[in-house]
């Protein structure tokens, strides 16, 4: 007959399975825990090796756009032909990692290249005469219209002329934006007080505001113009557009979007601008304005509205012509149309005295010459003698020249690097200064191999790569050698602003 245990003994054993099942789940919470915080920590390393990696991407973009602008051998005029105007090419990087392919290096950084003197400088709203003051704010005035689309003189719409009239009360009209931006500038923030007081109708109570600057200058960046009444974001970046077929996120406003698509929305806004010249619809006015330029216009790479904003007498047609005339393309496509569709005759490859080939010449962007006097500039645009041109006379030309330039000085690089789901981006504006002249063949040079990793001509920030270049040879005369670097470069960059965005 089998013995039972005691009820004790039992008991007993009841307890010690109990305590088993308590010290599992303790030590299931305890691994679960460690699991959590370790999975953690690979993510926070993660996110820090991704952003240190986005950051050195944007770094390299960076000094890339550096390169190009120093290598810039048309030291006479600057166009939109030019490198630095065109898209970045990477193919064959592998962006440190040399064992990736083509396909698997990742995604490249992301740069574009903009001269300042192809935007309105607002600080010419406050400087200089009073005459020249009063035309700085015409122009403002009439450019502000037109991207508003409130100028009579637009032809939108193909051959319709269509003006879109903006009937909203809340808007404040343009004289009134004019007058509270330059009433900003000239304000100047005081030791005993940080309030400053604005309006946007001149019988309303003053609206007192707790902005003072955080600077010596009138203004630092184009952000500071939401802090001024009257200036909106729609003004500034134009109205949501609905997209045919798309979803609501492709018609969000801007300042919905996150870096990556607002850096994307920026890059478009240049590359697109002459499209959206012809858009019937009110557009932002942020992409013609800058603080940093020299305060003139570079006639090669200045948009439509700018142009047509310089005189209130300069007729659609007459800026379509100068246009026109500045792109060769445009022209190639005019010429065959008259030749009933054949395009004209490839002439023969330049080449240089040695026999290797030469750089095609663009003989489609105004240079100083053509800016000369008003015989030059109309003979540039139509390419005969004694031409014309409709709503282009010599009183217009002789009061818009003194603001026309083919030369640009200052340029904006806005590089954004990406590693997983992080971006990077770096918005720099330098200031241009020397030019590459072209020295005889067997001069070039002077050390051999360079200094690479060197200074470029006072750039501050410690994000300029300098230059590589030199050649050996030097002035002895003696053949050129070439070893696979670039020419030593007389240009310099000076930053002037350098911007730096963290996103996702």
């Amino acid at each position: 007959m089998a013995r039972s245990l005691p009820r004790r003994a039992l008991n007993r054993r009841g307890v010690a399975l109990l305590v088993v099942l308590l010290l599992v789940m303790l030590l299931s919470i305890i691994v679960w825990s460690f699991q959590r915080d370790v999975l953690r920590e690979v993510l926070v390393a993660s996110n820090v090796r991704d952003d240190l990696k986005a950051a050195y991407q944007a770094q390299m973009a960076l000094v890339r756009g550096q390169a190009i602008l120093r290598l810039d051998d048309k030291p006479d005029y600057d166009s939109l032909n030019e490198p630095w105007a065109q898209p970045t090419n990477w193919k064959g990087e592998t962006f440190g990692n040399e064992d990736s392919s083509e396909t698997t290096a990742g995604r490249p950084p992301a740069i574009f290249i903009t001269d300042e003197e192809r935007k309105f400088n607002l600080l010419t709203l406050i400087r200089g005469s009073e005459a020249q003051r009063k035309a700085a704010a015409e122009t403002l005035s009439r450019l502000i219209e037109i991207c508003r689309r409130n100028d009579e003189r637009l032809m939108l719409d193909g051959e319709s002329r269509s003006v879109c009239r903006r009937n909203d009360d809340r808007e404040v009209n343009t004289e009134t934006l004019v007058k509270n931006l330059i009433k900003y500038l000239e304000e100047r923030a005081r030791e005993d007080s940080d309030k400053l007081e604005f309006t946007a109708r001149e019988n309303d109570k003053p609206d007192s505001r707790s902005i003072k600057k955080q600077s010596p200058f009138p203004m630092l960046t184009l952000g500071e113009l939401r802090m001024i009444e009257g200036w909106s974001g729609k003004l500034l970046h134009g109205e949501p557009r609905e997209v045919e077929g798309g979803s609501e996120e492709d018609s969000r406003d801007y300042y919905d979007l996150n870096y990556q698509e607002q850096f994307e929305a920026r890059k478009k806004s240049v590359e697109s601008i002459d499209e959206r010249s012809m858009d019937p619809q009110p557009i932002g006015i942020l992409p013609f304005l800058t603080l940093y330029s020299t305060g003139v216009i570079n006639i090669n790479t200045a948009p439509r509205e700018l142009l047509l904003a310089l005189n209130k007498d300069l007729t659609w047609d007459a800026v379509d012509r100068i246009i026109t005339a500045r792109e060769q393309a445009r022209r190639d496509i005019e010429t065959a149309e008259e030749n009933g569709g054949t395009l004209p005759e490839e002439e023969a490859a330049p080449t240089n005295p040695d026999g290797t080939p030469a750089e095609e010449e663009d003989k489609a962007s105004f240079r100083t010459q053509d800016l000369a006097t008003f015989k030059a500039f109309v003979t540039r645009i139509t390419g005969e003698e004694n031409g014309a041109v409709e709503g282009l006379t010599e009183e217009i030309f002789n009061a818009i020249k003194p603001l026309l330039t083919v030369r640009s000085r200052v340029f904006m690089i806005e590089a954004q690097g990406y590693s997983g789901r992080i971006s990077k981006t770096f918005r720099a504006i330098y200031r241009r200064q020397g030019s590459n002249a072209q020295q005889p063949a067997g001069t070039s040079g002077g050390t051999t191999g360079g200094t690479p990793g060197g200074t470029s001509g006072g750039t501050s920030g410690g994000t300029t790569g300098g230059t590589t270049g030199g050649t050996s040879g030097g002035a002895s005369g003696g053949p050129t050698i070439d070893n696979g670097l670039p020419p030593e470069t007389k240009i310099t960059l000076t930053l002037l602003l350098l911007d730096e965005v963290e996103g996702r």
